[in-house]
């Protein structure tokens, strides 16, 4: 079980984060909501190990997450955050970015896991494409897959659907959330797009100026 118990974190003097409390069961998905600017992509930075808390602790089962003072590197090894940015290697394929991290040991077993990744986010006839020659939507889409490669047991969203178009998104969204129920990664997302969680989500936390103001299933929080 993930735990955020009474968080609190400010870059400056105004608090980003202002005493956050909730627990995310193994293997479910929690959904995090609200405008940009809410707080969404801070959370996810500090759960993720990026910062170091005022106030508060994290907790995945008995190891507690913390942030740069205690790590050389941060961030935590069973985790994998995906943030808005990407950051794929822009002059290697496709399937080279997504393979990155995986062992040459067993090139055969790589190559299979590549392509099922690939799969998922319906990226297999790029595989051989360089990753500068991508749209938006389609960089997104592998970053999508690379986190996924070494299978964490915690998974970080950060805005994966943003530059992807509708038609796609919804076939995705469909692929990506049944492969990750299918496995058992626990899964955070921050979204400001309420469709892109209310049909999948285990659970929902509604952000405003870095308070949560509702939490709930998704059912509790769209009748009310």
């Amino acid at each position: 079980m993930l735990k955020v118990s009474s968080i609190s974190f400010s870059y400056q003097n105004e608090p980003t984060l202002k005493t956050i409390d909730f627990s995310v069961s193994q293997g479910s998905c929690q959904a995090i909501i609200g405008e940009s600017g809410c707080g969404k992509s801070t959370l996810l930075q500090a759960i993720y190990g990026l910062y170091d808390l005022d106030e508060g602790h994290i907790f995945w089962n008995e190891i507690e997450i913390l942030g740069p003072k205690y790590h050389l590197i941060p961030g935590m090894e069973f985790m994998k955050y995906l943030a808005q940015d990407f950051d794929l290697m822009p002059y290697i394929t496709v399937a080279e970015n997504v393979g990155k991290y995986l062992s040459n040991f067993y090139p055969d077993q790589k190559k299979e896991r590549i392509f099922e990744l690939l799969d998922i986010v319906e990226m297999t006839e790029y595989a051989h494409v360089k990753a500068k020659n991508l749209s938006g939507g389609q960089m997104q889409r592998v970053a999508l897959a690379r986190v996924l490669a070494k299978e964490p047991e915690v998974l970080l969203l950060d805005e994966p659907f943003s530059h992807i178009d509708n038609f796609r998104k919804n076939s995705l969204r469909r692929k990506l959330f049944h492969y990750l129920k299918k496995q058992g990664i626990t899964t955070l997302i921050a979204t400001h797009d309420t469709t892109d969680v209310l049909s999948y989500a285990d659970a929902v936390l509604v952000m405003k100026a870095g308070n949560a103001i509702a939490q709930g299933t998704p059912k509790e929080l769209y009748h009310t």
